[in-house]
């Protein structure tokens, strides 16, 4: 029973961020009022011209480019493959895969330009939703399940466990530094790679478990 309740559960909250997911996308693509607004505040919180910490961002920035999160996940699968976590592996491939294929996808769609200021880096393509985003989000969630599945308790899982949840923030905060994209490209990034977390956790969340190794 308590089982079949946690799946309504997480059933119900993955239903949710589908809801958000599909409200902020029309909203984006509409050009909604509070979507401007949204932007224009948090632009104008997070903009300045301190060398430091545009030299520092510039170059965090790079660590989700998209042939970057390519070999990530390349890497990651071929680890798991060879240590015989196909649930693990599976897992992985539909997060990634369709995260960041749906961001392509949305990106021709909605078609949205970049922010029309100066480019502190390179860019091409539409703006919404942040590819960058998408893919630091997607990784860094799906190493989340990976580290707690199959590493054992010690300083490094606890480490990694409070810095994988910190980097998609800094790499998303990166592109609104350097102007390419606007904030709400960045949320609807995040979201768009929460709900096909979620999506790929309820589907399987079942084998995940039986995977997971007795812990001290």
């Amino acid at each position: 029973m308590k089982g079949k309740n946690n799946l309504i559960r997480f059933s119900i909250l993955t239903l949710f961020s589908c809801a958000f997911y599909v409200f902020w996308v029309f909203s984006v693509a509409y050009q909604a009022s509070f979507i401007k607004g949204f932007d224009k505040l948090f632009i104008s919180l997070i903009a300045n011209q301190n060398k430091i910490e545009l030299f520092i961002l510039k170059h965090l920035t790079v660590l989700a480019n998209t042939p970057v999160v390519i070999g990530y996940t390349v890497v990651l699968v071929i680890f798991l493959l060879l240590k015989k976590k196909y649930a693990l592996a599976s897992f992985s491939t539909f997060v990634m895969v369709t995260a960041n294929g749906n961001n392509w996808l949305l990106k021709h769609i909605v078609q949205r330009p970049r922010p029309t200021v100066p480019h502190l880096v390179t860019a091409s393509g539409y703006s919404f939703p942040s590819g960058h985003s998408a893919g630091s989000m997607s990784i860094c969630l799906v190493l989340i399940v990976v580290v707690i599945v199959l590493m054992k308790k010690s300083i490094l899982k606890r480490l990694l466990l409070i810095i994988l949840p910190i980097l998609p923030f800094i790499i998303g905060m990166s592109r609104i530094y350097v102007h390419v994209h606007y904030p709400s490209d960045v949320v609807g990034g995040f979201i768009e790679a929460i709900t096909f977390f979620l999506l790929g956790l309820l589907i399987f969340r079942t084998k995940i478990t039986q995977q997971k190794k007795v812990r001290d």
